[in-house]
Protein backbone atom coordinates (compact mmCIF):
# COMPACT_ATOMS: atom_id res chain seq x y z
CA UNK A 1 0.00 0.00 0.00
CA UNK A 2 1.49 3.08 -0.99
CA UNK A 3 0.90 6.07 1.64
CA UNK A 4 2.47 9.04 3.53
CA UNK A 5 1.86 10.38 6.45
CA UNK A 6 2.09 14.45 7.48
CA UNK A 7 2.37 15.26 11.57
CA UNK A 8 0.88 18.55 12.25
CA UNK A 9 -0.80 19.34 9.55
CA UNK A 10 -3.59 20.64 11.24
CA UNK A 11 -2.51 22.62 14.60
CA UNK A 12 -3.91 21.85 18.10
CA UNK A 13 -5.59 25.47 18.11
CA UNK A 14 -7.22 25.12 14.77
CA UNK A 15 -8.18 21.42 15.20
CA UNK A 16 -10.09 22.15 18.94
CA UNK A 17 -11.71 25.18 16.66
CA UNK A 18 -13.19 22.90 14.35
CA UNK A 19 -14.07 20.34 16.68
CA UNK A 20 -16.00 23.25 18.30
CA UNK A 21 -17.50 24.12 15.31
CA UNK A 22 -18.64 20.79 14.68
CA UNK A 23 -20.51 20.29 17.80
CA UNK A 24 -22.90 23.14 17.54
CA UNK A 25 -26.16 22.08 18.48
CA UNK A 26 -28.36 22.54 16.08
CA UNK A 27 -25.78 20.77 13.36
CA UNK A 28 -25.30 18.17 15.35
CA UNK A 29 -29.37 17.09 14.60
CA UNK A 30 -28.98 16.71 11.40
CA UNK A 31 -26.07 14.11 11.04
CA UNK A 32 -26.24 10.72 9.49
CA UNK A 33 -25.39 7.47 11.14
CA UNK A 34 -23.20 4.71 9.78
CA UNK A 35 -20.69 1.81 10.57
CA UNK A 36 -22.24 1.15 14.13
CA UNK A 37 -21.47 4.66 15.83
CA UNK A 38 -20.11 6.98 13.17
CA UNK A 39 -22.20 10.06 12.88
CA UNK A 40 -21.16 12.39 9.50
CA UNK A 41 -22.25 14.94 7.12
CA UNK A 42 -20.76 15.13 3.79
CA UNK A 43 -18.73 17.95 1.78
CA UNK A 44 -21.67 18.39 -0.65
CA UNK A 45 -24.82 18.67 2.17
CA UNK A 46 -26.89 21.71 2.86
CA UNK A 47 -25.50 21.57 6.57
CA UNK A 48 -21.88 21.86 4.86
CA UNK A 49 -22.68 25.09 3.40
CA UNK A 50 -24.73 26.36 6.50
CA UNK A 51 -21.15 25.59 8.35
CA UNK A 52 -18.67 27.25 6.14
CA UNK A 53 -21.15 30.09 6.09
CA UNK A 54 -20.88 30.04 9.28
CA UNK A 55 -17.03 29.13 10.60
CA UNK A 56 -14.37 30.84 9.20
CA UNK A 57 -12.19 28.05 10.56
CA UNK A 58 -14.18 25.27 7.84
CA UNK A 59 -13.88 27.76 5.37
CA UNK A 60 -10.05 27.92 5.17
CA UNK A 61 -9.72 24.33 5.91
CA UNK A 62 -12.07 23.49 3.36
CA UNK A 63 -10.48 25.95 0.69
CA UNK A 64 -7.04 24.30 2.02
CA UNK A 65 -7.93 21.01 0.91
CA UNK A 66 -10.09 21.67 -2.27
CA UNK A 67 -6.99 23.16 -3.75
CA UNK A 68 -4.86 22.44 -7.10
CA UNK A 69 -1.84 22.81 -4.70
CA UNK A 70 -3.08 19.79 -1.94
CA UNK A 71 -4.09 17.68 -5.42
CA UNK A 72 -0.61 18.54 -6.71
CA UNK A 73 0.94 17.71 -3.75
CA UNK A 74 -0.49 14.21 -3.41
CA UNK A 75 0.20 13.40 -6.65
CA UNK A 76 3.91 14.29 -6.67
CA UNK A 77 4.56 11.57 -3.32
CA UNK A 78 2.69 9.15 -5.58
CA UNK A 79 5.12 9.86 -8.11
CA UNK A 80 2.32 10.90 -10.84
CA UNK A 81 2.34 13.29 -13.18
CA UNK A 82 -0.14 16.28 -12.50
CA UNK A 83 -1.19 17.03 -15.88
CA UNK A 84 -2.99 14.05 -16.34
CA UNK A 85 -6.71 15.03 -13.83
CA UNK A 86 -8.48 18.19 -14.07
CA UNK A 87 -9.84 19.23 -10.41
CA UNK A 88 -13.58 20.03 -11.07
CA UNK A 89 -16.86 21.06 -8.87
CA UNK A 90 -19.91 19.11 -9.51
CA UNK A 91 -21.30 17.83 -6.59
CA UNK A 92 -20.41 20.91 -4.28
CA UNK A 93 -21.71 24.13 -5.36
CA UNK A 94 -22.69 27.62 -3.35
CA UNK A 95 -25.61 27.83 -5.44
CA UNK A 96 -28.24 25.00 -5.21
CA UNK A 97 -31.34 24.91 -7.42
CA UNK A 98 -35.01 24.75 -5.16
CA UNK A 99 -35.42 21.40 -6.15
CA UNK A 100 -31.80 20.48 -5.86
CA UNK A 101 -32.55 21.58 -1.98
CA UNK A 102 -35.66 19.37 -1.83
CA UNK A 103 -34.02 16.50 -3.24
CA UNK A 104 -31.16 16.70 -0.79
CA UNK A 105 -33.52 17.11 1.99
CA UNK A 106 -34.80 13.98 0.56
CA UNK A 107 -32.41 11.60 0.74
CA UNK A 108 -31.95 11.94 4.69
CA UNK A 109 -36.01 10.89 4.63
CA UNK A 110 -36.83 7.15 4.88
CA UNK A 111 -38.83 6.08 1.88
CA UNK A 112 -41.83 5.15 3.32
CA UNK A 113 -42.21 8.86 4.41
CA UNK A 114 -42.51 9.80 1.04
CA UNK A 115 -45.31 9.93 -1.31
CA UNK A 116 -45.42 8.07 -4.89
CA UNK A 117 -45.09 11.06 -6.98
CA UNK A 118 -41.86 12.84 -5.05
CA UNK A 119 -40.41 8.66 -5.33
CA UNK A 120 -41.11 9.09 -8.92
CA UNK A 121 -39.09 13.17 -9.14
CA UNK A 122 -36.39 12.18 -7.09
CA UNK A 123 -35.74 8.95 -8.90
CA UNK A 124 -35.73 10.54 -12.35
CA UNK A 125 -33.69 14.01 -10.95
CA UNK A 126 -31.17 11.04 -9.87
CA UNK A 127 -31.13 9.25 -13.04
CA UNK A 128 -30.19 12.03 -14.44
CA UNK A 129 -27.71 13.98 -12.41
CA UNK A 130 -25.81 10.10 -13.05
CA UNK A 131 -26.09 10.51 -16.90
CA UNK A 132 -24.89 14.13 -16.79
CA UNK A 133 -21.99 13.39 -14.63
CA UNK A 134 -21.30 10.01 -16.92
CA UNK A 135 -21.39 12.53 -19.72
CA UNK A 136 -20.15 15.28 -18.76
CA UNK A 137 -16.78 14.21 -17.92
CA UNK A 138 -16.37 11.06 -19.65
CA UNK A 139 -13.37 10.60 -22.22
CA UNK A 140 -14.95 12.54 -25.11
CA UNK A 141 -14.99 15.97 -23.18
CA UNK A 142 -11.68 15.01 -21.30
CA UNK A 143 -9.89 12.86 -23.57
CA UNK A 144 -6.55 14.18 -22.31
CA UNK A 145 -7.13 14.30 -18.50
CA UNK A 146 -9.25 12.37 -16.03
CA UNK A 147 -11.88 14.30 -13.92
CA UNK A 148 -11.78 14.23 -10.24
CA UNK A 149 -13.30 16.31 -6.80
CA UNK A 150 -12.47 16.39 -3.81
CA UNK A 151 -15.39 14.39 -2.06
CA UNK A 152 -15.09 13.78 1.96
CA UNK A 153 -16.94 14.25 4.88
CA UNK A 154 -16.59 15.40 8.87
CA UNK A 155 -17.02 12.49 11.19
CA UNK A 156 -17.46 11.79 14.62
CA UNK A 157 -16.87 8.07 15.73
CA UNK A 158 -18.01 6.38 19.21
CA UNK A 159 -17.78 2.75 20.89
CA UNK A 160 -18.46 0.49 18.66
CA UNK A 161 -17.78 2.19 15.89
CA UNK A 162 -15.15 -0.17 13.73
CA UNK A 163 -13.95 -0.52 9.91
CA UNK A 164 -13.72 -4.45 7.72
CA UNK A 165 -10.18 -4.57 5.86
CA UNK A 166 -11.19 -3.02 2.21
CA UNK A 167 -10.18 -1.18 -0.43
CA UNK A 168 -11.89 2.06 -0.92
CA UNK A 169 -14.37 1.90 -3.62
CA UNK A 170 -13.73 2.19 -7.43
CA UNK A 171 -13.80 5.92 -8.10
CA UNK A 172 -11.48 7.18 -5.00
CA UNK A 173 -8.07 7.75 -6.63
CA UNK A 174 -5.89 9.40 -3.37
CA UNK A 175 -7.83 8.79 -0.17
CA UNK A 176 -6.94 11.30 3.30
CA UNK A 177 -7.95 10.90 7.03
CA UNK A 178 -7.10 13.75 8.51
CA UNK A 179 -7.46 13.59 12.64
CA UNK A 180 -8.53 15.97 14.82
CA UNK A 181 -8.31 14.88 18.02
CA UNK A 182 -6.19 12.23 20.08
CA UNK A 183 -7.33 8.89 21.73
CA UNK A 184 -5.29 7.68 24.46
CA UNK A 185 -5.51 4.23 25.18
CA UNK A 186 -4.51 1.93 28.02
CA UNK A 187 -5.71 -1.83 29.29
CA UNK A 188 -9.14 -0.32 28.88
CA UNK A 189 -9.70 1.95 26.06
CA UNK A 190 -8.73 0.34 22.87
CA UNK A 191 -9.50 0.60 19.51
CA UNK A 192 -10.30 3.68 16.79
CA UNK A 193 -6.64 2.83 15.00
CA UNK A 194 -6.25 2.84 11.04
CA UNK A 195 -4.46 -0.60 10.63
CA UNK A 196 -2.77 -1.14 7.12
CA UNK A 197 -2.81 -4.85 5.71
CA UNK A 198 -0.87 -6.60 3.02
CA UNK A 199 -2.37 -9.82 1.61
CA UNK A 200 -0.38 -12.25 1.86
CA UNK A 201 -2.45 -15.44 0.60
CA UNK A 202 -5.86 -16.43 -0.86
CA UNK A 203 -8.03 -14.56 -3.73
CA UNK A 204 -6.52 -11.14 -5.33
CA UNK A 205 -9.37 -10.17 -7.07
CA UNK A 206 -11.48 -8.87 -3.95
CA UNK A 207 -11.70 -5.71 -2.16
CA UNK A 208 -12.68 -7.09 1.24
CA UNK A 209 -10.32 -9.66 1.99
CA UNK A 210 -10.93 -12.32 4.80
CA UNK A 211 -8.59 -11.01 8.06
CA UNK A 212 -6.95 -14.51 7.80
CA UNK A 213 -4.80 -13.58 4.53
CA UNK A 214 -3.53 -10.48 5.79
CA UNK A 215 -0.83 -9.84 7.51
CA UNK A 216 -1.12 -6.17 9.26
CA UNK A 217 1.91 -4.58 8.50
CA UNK A 218 1.23 -1.09 10.67
CA UNK A 219 -1.21 0.46 13.05
CA UNK A 220 -1.57 3.94 13.11
CA UNK A 221 -2.98 6.24 16.04
CA UNK A 222 -5.26 9.05 15.80
CA UNK A 223 -3.48 12.09 16.76
CA UNK A 224 -4.23 15.70 16.78
CA UNK A 225 -3.48 17.30 13.04
CA UNK A 226 -2.18 14.05 11.64
CA UNK A 227 -2.78 13.35 7.65
CA UNK A 228 -2.79 9.64 6.48
CA UNK A 229 -2.89 9.85 2.60
CA UNK A 230 -2.82 6.52 0.45
CA UNK A 231 -3.41 5.76 -3.40
CA UNK A 232 -6.49 3.88 -4.02
CA UNK A 233 -4.73 0.86 -5.49
CA UNK A 234 -5.28 -2.89 -6.14
CA UNK A 235 -3.22 -3.64 -2.70
CA UNK A 236 -4.39 -0.47 -0.29
CA UNK A 237 -5.95 -2.67 1.94
CA UNK A 238 -6.95 -1.16 5.40
CA UNK A 239 -9.28 -1.22 8.41
CA UNK A 240 -10.40 0.49 11.72
CA UNK A 241 -9.95 -1.46 15.19
CA UNK A 242 -13.00 -1.60 16.59
CA UNK A 243 -13.50 1.38 19.42
CA UNK A 244 -14.11 0.59 22.85
CA UNK A 245 -14.17 1.95 26.43
CA UNK A 246 -13.25 5.57 25.18
CA UNK A 247 -14.87 8.51 27.18
CA UNK A 248 -15.50 10.61 23.84
CA UNK A 249 -15.34 10.27 20.43
CA UNK A 250 -13.12 10.00 17.40
CA UNK A 251 -13.44 13.41 15.54
CA UNK A 252 -11.67 13.15 12.12
CA UNK A 253 -12.53 13.71 8.20
CA UNK A 254 -11.91 11.43 5.69
CA UNK A 255 -12.27 11.52 1.85
CA UNK A 256 -10.59 12.11 -1.34
CA UNK A 257 -9.96 13.08 -4.77
CA UNK A 258 -12.83 10.78 -6.47
CA UNK A 259 -13.05 10.29 -10.25
CA UNK A 260 -16.23 11.71 -11.82
CA UNK A 261 -16.48 10.01 -14.97
CA UNK A 262 -13.48 7.34 -15.69
CA UNK A 263 -11.79 4.42 -14.59
CA UNK A 264 -9.70 4.31 -11.78
CA UNK A 265 -6.57 3.05 -13.81
CA UNK A 266 -4.34 2.24 -10.66
CA UNK A 267 -7.11 -0.60 -9.79
CA UNK A 268 -6.50 -3.11 -12.90
CA UNK A 269 -7.59 -6.69 -10.87
CA UNK A 270 -11.59 -6.10 -12.34
CA UNK A 271 -12.63 -6.62 -8.44
CA UNK A 272 -15.07 -4.03 -8.25
CA UNK A 273 -17.08 -1.69 -5.51
CA UNK A 274 -18.98 1.15 -6.26
CA UNK A 275 -19.03 4.42 -5.32
CA UNK A 276 -21.85 5.74 -3.19
CA UNK A 277 -22.18 8.83 -5.13
CA UNK A 278 -25.76 9.71 -4.17
CA UNK A 279 -24.25 10.79 -0.42
CA UNK A 280 -22.90 13.49 -2.21
CA UNK A 281 -25.58 14.38 -4.69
Amino acid sequence: MKYFIIDNFLDRDLCNKIINDFNEPNLAKKFLLIHGNRKFFSSSSLEFNDLISNSKHFKNLTNKLNSKEFLEMCLKKFDIEANKFSLENFFKKQQIGKFHKIYKNGNNKSVGSLSATSLIKFALFKYSRFLIRKIKFSKFFYPNKKPVELLYDFSKAGNGYSREIHRDSDSRLIVFLLYLNELPENSERKGGNLDIYKLIQGPTKTVQPDKNNCEKIKSIKPEIGKLVVFLNDNESFHAVSEMKNHPGYRYFMYGGFTLLGQKNPYITNKSKLPTEFHIYD
